[in-house]
């Protein structure tokens, strides 16, 4: 069987992430793959899109390019001769909001001769599944119950019908590959906070302003890795890196660090955080405001779970979090198992078996 996917390649984003992990573990069971990217100058135009490496695998090919949100679902071009004239067995399509989604709206006819179509979402708000539901899809996929109930509901049985809840893969590599690397010497300090990644600094603020006050009590650093842009801070506890670290390196930096920092801001969009799934099963105890990039992880009144949950703004709170996981070492040992039992029960083997059974069903 050979499984085309259309979507982001080679790239800091969770689409890309979805489709590395799916394409990989394909090729490790055994089925041919080929995958439809866009072109590095449209895709470069979002800040989510950074290149990781600098070459692309011989069965990655550069086929459409992206539109601008406010245009989509128009705008877009993608070179129809690719994806008319390539012999495939199923076509996996991520959509987003920059996919030029009626380009291929106009292509779907010709498609579905060939193929069966499966499409696998990444929006998140109504105005953005409108025009997706318009194309005749075999499957839909969503990642949990919320895109059900707060984006498919209102468009009825016929497409309610077609949509499978499979959720977003967690990494899994094996943690005894890795050897911890420290950003200088553990004498400069007894506790090490991480984060990585090109999130508007402005959601890095209830982090710095919590460790500020912390500083004092705990001797303490913040190493942080940015890939977007310099820290306006330039303080003795903050380690700053600029760098885009490798899965391998990121390994190997959370498990030299005490607690990981998840920065995110809020959003009444629905929402997953690849950023978890790519670090969790790490297992160094995470913490993450309360918003809907983590409202399907459960946590007891405390906020422990497989991450730590505190108030978004609520530095008090999140303050009480930091203590309570640097004080009792049991918790932090709970938090990183049920992290790891976590990640485990979402792993990307299991998920991408699920991806084979639905190909298998539709074909």
């Amino acid at each position: 069987m050979k499984i085309a996917i259309m979507g982001r390649w080679n790239a800091t984003c969770g689409i890309s992430q979805h489709v590395e992990t799916l394409a990989y573990n394909f090729l490790r069971m055994g089925y041919q793959v080929v995958v439809y990217a866009p072109t590095l100058e449209s895709a470069m135009r979002d800040w989510h899109h950074k290149l990781i490496k600098e070459y692309d695998e011989p069965w990655v090919k550069r086929v459409y390019t992206e539109t601008e949100e406010y245009l989509y679902p128009y705008g877009g071009i993608i070179k129809s001769e690719e994806l008319l004239g390539d012999n495939y067995d199923i076509l996996i399509v991520e959509t987003y909001p920059r996919f030029p989604l009626q380009a291929l709206v106009e292509l779907s006819q010709k498609l579905r001769r060939k193929t069966p179509l499966i499409a696998v979402v990444h929006q998140s708000y109504i105005r953005e599944i409108v025009p997706m539901v318009k194309m005749r899809w075999d499957a839909i996929v969503v990642f949990d119950k919320r895109y059900v109930t707060d984006l498919f509901h209102i468009f009825g049985d016929r497409i309610l019908r077609k949509i499978h809840i499979i959720p977003y893969p967690f990494l899994t590599p094996k943690t005894d590959s890795f050897n911890p690397v420290y950003p200088e010497e553990k004498k400069d300090y007894d506790y090490l906070f991480f984060s990585f990644g090109r999130q508007p600094l402005k959601e890095y603020s209830d982090y710095f302003f919590s460790l500020n006050e912390l500083k004092s009590r705990y001797k303490l650093k913040y190493w942080v890795i940015r890939s977007n842009g310099p820290l306006p801070l330039k303080e003795k506890w903050i380690i700053e890196w600029r760098k885009r670290p490798s899965l391998e390196e990121i390994y190997s930096y959370l498990l030299a660090s005490d607690i990981h920092l998840l920065p995110k801001g809020d959003t009444r969009g629905v929402v997953v955080s690849s950023t978890l799934a790519q670090t969790l099963y790490a297992g160094t105890p995470t913490i993450v405001p309360d918003t809907r990039f983590f409202e399907t992880i459960e946590v007891d009144e405390r906020g422990i779970g497989p991450v730590v949950k505190y108030r978004p703004g609520d530095v008090i709170d999140l303050s009480r979090k930091i203590k309570m996981l640097l004080d009792e070492p049991e918790t932090r040992e709970k938090v990183s198992k049920l992290a790891r039992e976590y990640a485990l029960k979402y792993s990307e083997t299991r998920i991408v078996k699920k991806f084979i059974d639905l190909i298998n069903d539709i074909s």
